[in-house]
């Protein structure tokens, strides 16, 4: 096993990284420092003098002091409910919304995703999203399921979304919702999984689906319903399952209409609906073929592996990631439908169980009575790409993270890792039998600061893996 040499080489540096980190989100005692959750923006209705924008309500410990709404860059209102009707427009004028929460301790959210309209000359209603009626958004929320990512002990580890692509009971989602470059993180490739019965109601698991197929490098991959709950074998076409309808990703062109269906974090547990546009088309290696479809309809951490549709009704492709940029700017991307028809066939081709990608994690065992290791992985909370150069520092017992971010010294640190390129990190010799105040933070991250996040029991003899850690960006 690996074990790090002259661990307190580095912690004059680590520390001085800390206490800027500390001073740059300004850590007093028990102040709050987190922000809070970006607002969903909606343009609910254009008239010719009145556009109705409508939010979705953020979320803080603290609570919600209000809501600063822009138009065309200028602060238009400030507004304590989650919604504005302006009337302050002119037809055949453009406007640009967005909208920002500050909690009650001062604390600003991210920007929401700006929403155009142009004001029409026309007196009568038009609705910013087209309502085809091909389009019955209540019958393809049932294509879409909530999945919910187990570990070998089958606890649930995280939430993605997936949609159904056949009757046998296949479902399409990302890998990254299934496993990561170590592999599975069920070794037998199950995952639980909640049917959308009803979009009012809170989903639940319901069955077993395990792993068929996937491209790692695609970030998509293939489960199938196989057992209910109880693990009773089910037949999946007793289920009565409404498959997505595939359409071509390659006829989108930029302005075309986007629906997305899946169970983000933010939305609870019930389905949840988002819409925009093709916003544009990234070709990443340069072979004439589109790998990302950039869109401005929301998709937030749970969305991923969900459905994205057309103005058809036909699936397009599959909500993947967001990125944050410098200034809070966002861009969300989908990975064309297109680049999964060969996975899917590869899945559906199988007989049996596929060979499952074993899981190949460094640092299994324990090594030493009195002191663990513990070790763990940081990424993004909305990409899930790995953090790298983020420090994950374990406080000596008895030491609180309000007494380091106060006067911050070597003295108070017991052991510290910095993630790898693959957002790893190892903490060596952790004394058994205490109780230890965590920081965990990156450059451009909300840092996480907890007291007595670990509590190691004194009989504890194997290293403990920590698995995911998930930092926000600002």
């Amino acid at each position: 096993m690996l074990k790090l040499t002259n661990k307190y080489k580095w912690l004059a540096c680590i520390t001085l990284a800390m206490a800027l980190l500390f001073a740059s989100c300004s850590v007093r005692g028990q102040e709050d420092n987190k922000p809070p959750s970006t607002p969903v923006l909606t343009i609910k209705e254009v008239r010719s003098n009145c556009v109705s924008l409508v939010w979705s309500e953020s979320y803080d410990d603290s609570g919600i002091d209000e809501y600063r709404l822009y138009r065309n860059g200028d602060i238009l209102a400030y507004v304590d409910d989650t919604e504005y009707d302006d009337y302050d427009v002119t037809p055949g004028k453009q406007y640009e919304y967005y909208v920002v929460a500050y909690d009650k301790a001062g604390n600003r959210s991210s920007k929401s995703v700006r929403q155009t309209v142009k004001i029409d000359d026309a007196s009568e209603t038009v609705e910013p999203v087209q309502t085809d009626d091909v389009i019955d958004l209540n019958k393809l929320a049932k294509s879409t399921v909530r999945l919910y990512i187990l570990d070998d002990d089958f606890i649930c580890i995280g939430t993605g979304s997936g949609t159904i692509m056949n009757e046998q009971g296949y479902i399409l989602t990302n890998f990254h919702c299934v496993g990561d470059d170590y592999g599975l993180y069920n070794s037998e490739g199950y995952v639980a999984i909640a049917l959308t019965d009803d979009v009012r109601v809170q989903s639940q698991p319901q069955y077993f689906a395990q792993y068929r197929g996937g491209n790692m490098e695609l970030d998509l991959a293939v489960v199938q319903i196989v057992e209910d709950i109880n693990g009773n074998k089910v037949y999946p076409g007793d289920l009565k399952l409404i498959p997505a309808r595939i359409g071509n990703s390659d006829d989108l062109n930029i302005g075309d209409e986007i629906n997305i269906l899946g169970y983000p974090g933010v939305g609870g547990e019930t389905i949840t609906f988002t819409a925009g546009k093709v916003s544009g088309f990234v070709d990443m290696d340069y072979d004439n073929e589109v790998d990302w479809i950039k869109t401005d309809a929301i998709v937030n951490h749970g969305n991923s592996g969900g459905t994205a549709i057309n103005g058809k009704g036909e699936m397009i492709g599959v909500p993947t990631l967001k990125r944050i940029g410098y200034d809070s700017d966002i861009m969300f991307y989908l990975k064309p439908i297109n680049q999964a028809i060969d996975v899917l066939e590869e899945a559906y081709a199988q007989s049996g169980l596929p060979e499952l990608p074993r899981r190949n994690d460094p640092y299994e065992n324990g090594y030493a009575d009195g002191v663990i290791d513990i070790y763990g992985y940081i990424v993004d909370a909305y990409t899930f790409e790995p953090i790298e150069g983020a420090v994950f520092l374990i406080l000596k017992e008895g030491i609180t993270y309000q007494e380091f971010s106060l006067n911050a010294q070597d003295s108070m640190i017991l052991t510290y890792g910095l993630a790898d390129e693959d957002g790893f990190f190892y903490c060596p010799d952790v004394p058994v039998g205490g109780s230890y105040a965590v920081i965990v933070g990156a450059e451009g991250y909300a840092p996480i600061f907890e007291n007595d996040a670990i509590v190691v029991g004194s009989d504890e003899t194997e290293d403990w893996n920590l698995g995911y850690i998930y930092l926000e960006a600002y």
